[in-house]
């Protein structure tokens, strides 16, 4: 039986949900880039989900929501056709342009590494 490909609201193609994972990577020339590609999780789209109110999920948060939303989207488009994520780490989660199915090669970094290789490669300010 073929098994069908899924997708979720703007995202990948390659991957799909927490089948997606980001890997970051330092470049000829000193600049750096994150894929988002098959893999154990930690890489998801920029997207927040509406939800009525709830004990866990009241008003304040749907305001927050709501200003969130709008934030991420007053963001422009990305030039080079990458995709605003959300990359959780160990350490929080970064908002990042990344590239969606990329073919891994040479040296990355992944979620999997420890805290301090991540902060270097994310280049996050802790």
């Amino acid at each position: 039986m073929a098994t069908k490909k899924r997708r979720h609201h703007g995202g990948p193609t390659a991957c799909v949900g927490s089948d997606c994972e980001w890997q970051a990577k330092t470049v000829r020339g000193g600049g750096s880039l994150i894929d988002c590609v098959n893999g154990s999780g930690g890489c998801g789209q920029a997207h927040l989900l509406d939800a009525d109110e709830s004990d866990f999920h009241d008003q304040s948060l749907i305001e927050a929501t709501r200003k969130i939303k709008r934030i991420l989207a007053g963001i422009p488009k990305d030039s080079r056709g990458r995709k605003l994520s959300f990359c959780q780490t160990n350490m929080g989660t970064l908002l990042a342009w990344v590239q969606h199915g990329g073919k891994a090669s040479g040296r990355r970094v992944t979620a999997r590494d420890d805290d301090a290789t991540v902060a270097k490669a994310l280049k996050l300010k802790l």
